[in-house]
């Protein structure tokens, strides 16, 4: 039995050989099947910013949407199906803690109701209980870095009156930041069919969140502690969920100066970044893009794209003798036409605002400038590169008009019978004849007007008085012109001085600044035109008010003509 025993366990063993390969195999197959990642289709949408002309191309990411804007100018820098509808989650939370900032005292206390537990089951939260009171400068705190769903709900409440009240809020708010896909109706996001927005529209209302000092103060802060409150005998001590702020992170980054994280497993991750680098202040937007890994990931590589390849100048509130141009750094490219017998110079801007961000590779002849508004000295323009919004620029613009001398060459029509000599003067042959010609009329006429001077000399005398007067007044006339061709002449060797001085400054101007200029000159023109119109119409009205002035005093002669003679027939009638 037990030899019978052995020969099985020897079989099996000898089985157990034979299979285990193929078992290995198949497991090791098993495992590459689950641990290999196949490529989302997100990963090929298209990429809107690659499709223009002239612009840095972008990185191909997973995330189904995403965008990067430089906050100073507005620009968009790298845009992937920017306004397509998506969930954002808890990156929502950013627009909450706006309207917090701008409808709030960040001392006042709040005391939360049982709308803290109107969330869902597993959801971040900070255990907030009915009747707890906290500062809604700790509310801020435990929105944007613990990004607790409980607080953000009590928060909507004391501020609005309910949560629904609260969402028409934010949904007003985003419509005048420009909003263009966006419906929000929680302030949390946490998932519902009605709750939803775009990178385009997240841009624009993390950028305005941004530009308020207090938000930035909230946003960049790596670690909160809310003391211990009424009904918490501790203290809620919490770091940044944004990883890209921490330090000891391996998704850390220097430049990064805060943003919002976001999760759901409809939403997937989502994310917001800011990020200030040599002189850029940019943020980027991630929508749907699936593990948090992945989001540090792209919003670190599409914005390291931003930093690399492009620029921005960013001047606000200047005073200086610069030009506009001299800030823009445009050069003077020459003379707008050699038919132009003036040019036109600006003056020294006042209270000038520059934003403008291009691509390293840009050429200043490639932006085209609009003029958006003008009121009185002070104009906005807009720049385009390529089709694409590259920034604004506002300031106070005045024109100074100065004449510039223009010299013609004349030509001479030279016949074949005459011919140019070294010296420049005109040679003609046959030259002795004409003068003897010339001669001879000369003294056949000195000789007729002696003649006609013997026979009526009173005549000639009177004639000679009145040639005399005459040559006086001409005289007289010559000097004054003298007198004033002097003046010209210095007035036009001062012009000249001026207009080398103010060359020199034009140097440094370019095409786009005559061409600004001369927008302004043809606004000015235009408006010219309209006054003179209305001044037009006036006089004609006054003409025709006049006429029928006239026209009634003529009636009112007439008809007391008409009552006279009435009046004098009916005393006649009497008489008879």
């Amino acid at each position: 039995m037990k030899r019978w025993k052995s020969v099985l366990s020897g079989l099996l063993a000898f089985c157990l050989l034979l299979v285990a390969p193929s078992v290995y195999i198949l497991a090791e197959e098993s495992q590459e099947e689950e641990t290999e990642e196949e490529i989302p289709e997100s990963w090929y949408y298209t990429i809107e910013s690659n499709e223009i002309e002239g612009w840095p191309e972008g990185p191909q990411i997973e995330a189904a949407s995403a965008i990067v804007m430089d906050m100073d100018t507005g620009t968009i820098l790298y845009s992937k199906q920017a306004t397509e509808k998506q969930y954002p989650a808890s990156i929502t939370k950013i627009m909450t803690t706006l309207l917090l900032i701008e409808n709030c005292d960040l001392d006042e206390t709040i005391t939360f109701t049982e709308v803290v537990y109107d969330i869902e089951s597993g959801s971040t939260h900070l255990g907030i209980q009915p009747g707890e009171e906290m500062t809604l400068r700790d509310c801020a705190y435990g929105i944007m870095l613990a990004s607790a769903n409980d607080i953000a709900n009590g928060v909507a409440e004391y501020i609005a009156g309910s949560v629904s009240a609260f969402a028409d809020m934010m949904n007003e708010k985003a419509e005048e930041l420009g909003c263009v896909n966006t419906h929000f109706s929680n302030p949390h996001g946490l998932y519902s069919d009605d709750h939803y927005t775009c990178a385009y529209d997240m841009a624009l209302i993390a950028q305005a969140a941004y530009a308020n000092e207090t938000f930035r103060e909230i946003v960049g802060t790596t670690e909160y502690i809310i003391p211990e409150t009424n009904l918490s005998g501790e203290d809620r001590s919490f770091l940044n969920h944004h990883k890209m702020l921490q330090s000891d992170s391996e998704y850390y980054q220097e430049w990064c100066t805060g943003g919002k994280t976001g999760y759901t497993s409809q939403c997937l991750n989502t994310l917001v970044t800011y990020g200030s680098k040599d002189g850029m202040n940019l943020l980027s937007v991630i929508l749907r893009v699936n593990g948090a890994g992945k989001a540090y990931a792209e919003s670190t590589e599409i914005l390291e794209y931003g930093f690399e390849n492009f620029y921005t100048k960013n001047y606000d509130n200047i005073s200086s003798k610069a030009t506009f141009y001299d800030i823009m750094n445009l050069t003077y490219v020459g003379t707008v036409s050699k038919f132009l017998s003036s040019v036109w110079k600006r003056v020294p801007l006042e209270n000038c605002s520059v934003k403008i961000t291009l691509p390293n590779t840009a050429s200043i002849e490639d932006i085209t400038y609009t003029l958006t508004e003008a009121k009185g000295s002070t104009k906005t323009f807009s720049y385009e590169y390529n089709g694409q919004p590259v920034g604004t620029a506002t300031g106070k613009l005045n024109t100074l008009f100065v004449p510039v001398q223009t010299k013609y060459s004349l030509g001479t029509d030279i016949s074949s019978t005459e011919e140019v000599s070294s010296e420049g003067s005109i040679q003609f042959e046959g030259l002795d004849e004409v003068l003897n010609q010339a001669a001879g009329f000369l003294n056949e006429g000195y000789q007729i007007i002696k003649g006609y001077a013997e026979n009526h000399l009173m005549i000639v005398l009177a004639g000679g008085a009145v040639l005399l007067i005459i040559f006086a007044v001409l005289i007289i006339v010559l000097i004054f012109r003298a007198t004033a061709d002097a003046r010209i002449r210095r007035r036009r060797r001062l012009e000249d001085e001026e207009r080398k001085k103010r060359e020199e400054e034009i140097e440094k101007m370019t095409a786009a600044e005559i061409e600004a200029e001369l927008r302004a000159v043809m606004e000015q023109e235009r408006i010219r035109k309209e006054q003179e119109e209305l001044a037009a119409a006036e006089a004609e009205r006054a003409a025709r008010e006049a006429e029928e002035m006239e026209w009634k005093a003529h009636e009112t002669e007439r008809l007391i003509d008409e009552l006279e003679q009435e009046r004098q027939a009916r005393i006649s009638s009497k008489n008879i």
